[in-house]
């Protein structure tokens, strides 16, 4: 009759003159034959039946059943940890936990012996040899199906040689994964798992995820814009239905005790935190990259889903700290984070009272703005008197095309030599970034710089050459195109004030966002914070050097300022145009 036990300590001496048929299925050596359950199973009740070897029939808990153990393991990895006691003897943990109950049954003397199939199946590295040698010595017996060890020198050199090629076999193995391993990754291959928005199809084949990839990218472009947190990115990214990629959990201890696989255990996928959504921003597999040993490598398995641009820009926002001023949980209000006090710099909370939309303000105690309350409709009044500044009225235009004709020439002059400091920036930069990148292993070796010092230095050039190529970019158009753009943009900007009066909330909000980083209000008057570009065309209202008068330094000036808001509004203006 068959004993079902749950602990070794309640095991009497029935089983004294008995023996337990060990197993393991090692993962270092898959396609060896022997590394079979079955196989060594089948030869070893083949053993027992040819020797008259009795069995121990009894299942114990986490162990065995019908007195057969299954382990799953690399028994040629080790821990090095260990720990000296007083009295000299010194404590090494074994990360077998089939084994270590063997091995208790066996110092107790529960059982007589073991039934294995050979030497590397129980062992296969020096410490398991040491344990089983002194079992062995204190009276435990241990049957080897393709050896027989005698007991005498002979017999012990012959057990020596084979936990020595045993050892060895393991560490070869090691060796071919790594040299495999480096040959996939010196060719382009990809061989660990694509993080979220790529497909895994094998280590030469990570497309795109035809349901995460386009959150992903949207979630590097909202990043981006410096008003989004990665907290923020989570609850928004949650609502479109992003997901981890499905994975499986790792098995528990009781899980392992009864051998289950790892393929038995579904996949799942999770909801995304603000972790997730940092390490994606900071992941540069997105542009195209791999990172193998502190290296950035090109891949040749998968396709970039961000411009390098965007993605060095995200890095240095990541550098900061980001609050987010939307919250997709919340009502959508257009001005929402935007419009602050001018006195304390509190921000206006929007509300809904009667039908009609508010903003509200809970000053400092010390602040001196008496207008807590403003209007939804009222911020609109305000914004479009700032509107009707920023376009060129018809005398302004008229003579700007009059001076244009003396003046442009001198300013081609200041442009070429301008983009000839920006084409020695570039040179400069590439030159930086091609030495650190032939030198980076030298740079290691000699502890002059470390690998995240040569990851920041490398992000830090990225962004410089892709900050100097756009400059030298809105070089590219002769001054004369340049000033049909800024007039150009100057009628769309007169359009933009009849579009805004007339403007959905959101289409608001988007008109406000491309102009304004902030909006101050105290008491009846306000003012405000613009983008680059929009400050200089708002200012020209204050500048005396835009009164258009006989000196030429004056005349000088204005165009100059021209071409410099042209610098900055024509990507705006492109896009305005498709």
């Amino acid at each position: 009759m068959k004993n079902k036990i749950l602990d070794i300590s309640s095991i009497g001496d029935d089983f004294k003159d008995k023996y337990i048929v060990y197993n393991r299925k090692s993962t270092d050596d898959a396609d060896n034959q022997k590394n079979s359950i079955e196989y060594q199973e089948q030869e070893n009740l083949r053993l027992a039946s040819r020797d008259n070897l009795k069995l121990a029939n009894i299942d114990i808990y986490g162990l065995c059943e019908n007195g057969i153990i299954k382990e799953h393991h690399s028994g040629y990895k080790s821990d090095i940890d260990f720990e000296i006691l007083e009295d000299g003897s010194v404590n090494q943990k074994v990360s077998r936990p089939k084994f270590i109950k063997l091995v208790q049954l066996l110092q107790s003397k529960k059982i007589k012996g073991v039934i294995v199939l050979s030497w590397d199946r129980i062992s296969r590295n020096e410490h398991d040899d040491g344990i089983i040698k002194k079992l062995t010595k204190a009276g435990a017996d241990f049957r080897f199906v393709q050896a027989n060890y005698e007991d005498n020198s002979a017999g012990d050199l012959h057990r020596d040689i084979d936990g020595m090629m045993a050892r060895n076999f393991s560490r070869v193995i090691s060796e071919k994964v790594k040299l495999a391993n480096k040959k996939l990754v010196n060719e382009g291959k990809c061989i660990h798992s694509s993080p979220i928005g790529y497909l895994d199809l094998g280590s030469s084949n990570k497309p795109f995820d035809p349901e995460r990839a386009p959150i992903v990218k949207k979630i590097f472009e909202m990043y981006a814009t410096g008003n989004w947190s990665a907290s923020q990115l989570s609850k928004w990214a949650t609502t479109q239905g992003l997901t981890t990629k499905p994975m499986r959990r790792k098995r528990s201890k009781e899980e392992r005790s009864v051998n289950l696989e790892i393929a038995d255990i579904p996949k799942y996928a999770k909801q995304v935190t603000h972790k997730t959504i940092e390490n994606i921003l900071s992941n540069p597999f997105y542009i195209g990259k791999m990172t193998h040993i502190g290296q950035l490598l090109d891949s040749k398995a998968h396709q970039a889903l961000i411009d390098t641009g965007l993605f060095y820009k995200v890095q240095s926002i990541l550098k900061q700290k980001t609050v987010s001023v939307y919250y997709p949980e919340i009502m959508f209000q257009p001005y929402r984070g935007i419009i602050r006090c001018g006195c304390c710099g509190r921000a206006y909370s929007p509300y809904e009272q009667k039908g009609i939309i508010y903003y509200r303000v809970k000053c400092k105690p010390d602040c001196t703005n008496e207008n807590k309350n403003i209007s939804f409709e009222y911020i609109n009044t305000k914004i479009k008197e700032i509107l009707g500044k920023i376009y060129f009225t018809d005398e302004e235009i008229e003579r700007i095309n009059k001076e244009a004709v003396k003046e442009l020439n001198k300013i081609t002059v200041t442009r070429n030599s301008e983009l000839d400091d920006l084409n020695r920036q570039l040179k400069k930069h590439l030159e930086d970034m091609d030495y650190l990148s032939q030198n980076k292993l030298s740079f290691m070796r000699k502890e002059v710089m470390t690998i995240e010092q040569i990851k920041e230095e490398e992000l830090r050039l990225s962004a410089e050459i892709s900050a100097t190529k756009e400059k030298i970019s809105q070089h590219a158009d002769s001054d004369e195109v340049l000033l049909d753009y800024i007039l150009t943009f100057s009628e769309l900007m007169k359009n933009a004030l009849v579009y805004f009066t007339y403007a959905l909330d959101t289409e608001r909000q988007e008109i406000v966002s491309q102009i304004f980083t902030e909006l101050l209000f105290e008491g009846d008057n306000i003012k405000y914070s613009a983008k680059q570009g929009f400050t200089e065309l708002l200012s020209r209202h204050n500048d005396p050097s835009w009164v258009l008068g006989s000196s030429g330094r004056d005349r000088t000036l204005t165009f100059n300022k021209i071409l410099y808001f042209t610098n900055f509004l024509l990507p705006d203006l492109e896009s305005n145009q498709d």
